[in-house]
């Protein structure tokens, strides 16, 4: 795949990632190409590996859309990575090191940073390196796998979930008791308090998706 091609994918991956391209909105060659001061092809392109990725729906004589999940799927989804990420969270700490701690602890910081300046991308970025960390410390490679696949489908929604009001600072303080627990190296702790915290951001979210169905 060409620089252009790869350029133009992801840019629309993360216009759909960040929001700025929302669930069910239709999708133009052309105004993209205009956009993206690109030609159709490299767009169509990026609209197959999108949709292989599930992240757009490309349906006959209608087009390109980007792909909405009903509550739902997004709540199984969720239902399961609350299993992976906990187990993960077990895994991690019994390897845990205290360099990885301060690691934690700078991300943790970063994160507060980002939500008393509202800048909420960041916000998502830096959680999504909170996340990532405890799988790679997990050494679990399937583990790993199965993660990135079920993030990669709900991705999309994280955006939306940091910024419903109220809740920044209960996900927050969900990673701090998490720290606290590995630094003990608590590893039953850990991976119920990953269990509630993910399970947390899913009653949040699939809530918020149920009230506001045009999402």
């Amino acid at each position: 795949m060409s620089s252009l091609r790869i350029d133009v994918y992801n840019k629309i991956k993360n216009w759909i990632i960040f929001g700025e391209l929302s669930p069910g909105e239709k999708l133009s060659e052309t105004e993209l190409a205009k956009k993206l001061k690109s030609s159709r092809t490299p767009i169509r392109e990026a609209f197959r590996q999108l949709q292989m990725e599930g992240y757009i729906n490309v349906l006959p004589n209608k087009g390109a859309c980007v792909a909405k999940l009903p509550p739902e799927q997004v709540e199984e989804i969720y239902d399961v990575l609350l299993l992976v990420e906990g187990y993960a969270g077990e895994l991690a700490t019994r390897k845990i090191n205290n360099a990885s701690i301060k690691e934690f602890q700078k991300i943790q910081k970063k994160m507060e940073g980002y939500v008393a300046q509202k800048k909420y991308r960041e916000y998502v970025v830096a959680n999504t390196e909170f996340h990532h960390l405890i799988m790679r410390l997990s050494g679990n490679g399937t583990l790993i796998k199965i993660n990135a696949e079920l993030r990669m489908q709900i991705y999309r929604y994280r955006m939306i979930s940091v910024t419903i009001p109220g809740y920044l600072e209960a996900y927050l303080q969900d990673h701090e008791r998490i720290i606290e627990a590995m630094a003990k190296k608590d590893a039953v702790s850990v991976e119920n308090l990953m269990r509630g915290h993910v399970g947390k951001v899913k009653n949040i979210l699939v809530d918020f998706l149920r009230h506001n169905p045009g999402l």
